[in-house]
Parts: structure tokens; C-alpha cells; sequence
């Protein structure tokens, strides 16, 4: 038991801070969807892999969406 609670001890010192993450940028075309969700101008990657995965299965015929979607495609 004492060996497990070592290995997670030192995995969280090995592995960066959250604070320390890179940051990525939400489209110009996709801040009007990051805005009615309540997200902020950047992400950490793993919330940008989140959001493009869901953007990637909404159904809408929202036209932010489609914009959004095109802005992704593009990059």
C-alpha cells in the first residue's frame, strides 16, 4: 500500500502543473459558441481536443456552428 501511495506521490510532482499548461487560442469564427457556453478566449489542449470533438458531433443548423466548423477544418 505504501509502495502505490509513493508511485502517485511522485507522478504528481513528475507531471506539469495544470497552471503551467500551454494554452490555445478559440477561433475568431467559434468565440460566439465560446461565449454562450461560458468558455474562456483560451484553452488548455485537452479542453480544445473537448470542445472540437463537441462542436465536431453537434446537430444544429446554427449558423455559428457552421462557421465554427469551417474555422476548424482550415486549421
Amino acid at each position: 500500500m505504501s509502495a502505490i501511495v509513493a508511485v502517485i506521490a511522485l507522478l504528481l510532482f513528475v507531471l506539469p502543473s495544470r497552471a503551467d499548461e500551454e494554452r490555445v487560442r478559440i477561433p475568431p469564427a467559434c468565440r460566439e459558441l465560446a461565449n454562450r457556453a461560458g468558455l474562456p478566449l483560451t484553452l488548455t489542449h485537452a479542453e480544445a481536443t473537448r470542445a472540437i470533438a463537441y462542436i465536431r458531433v453537434m446537430i444544429s443548423e446554427d449558423p455559428a456552428v457552421a462557421r465554427c466548423r469551417l474555422a476548424l477544418r482550415g486549421q
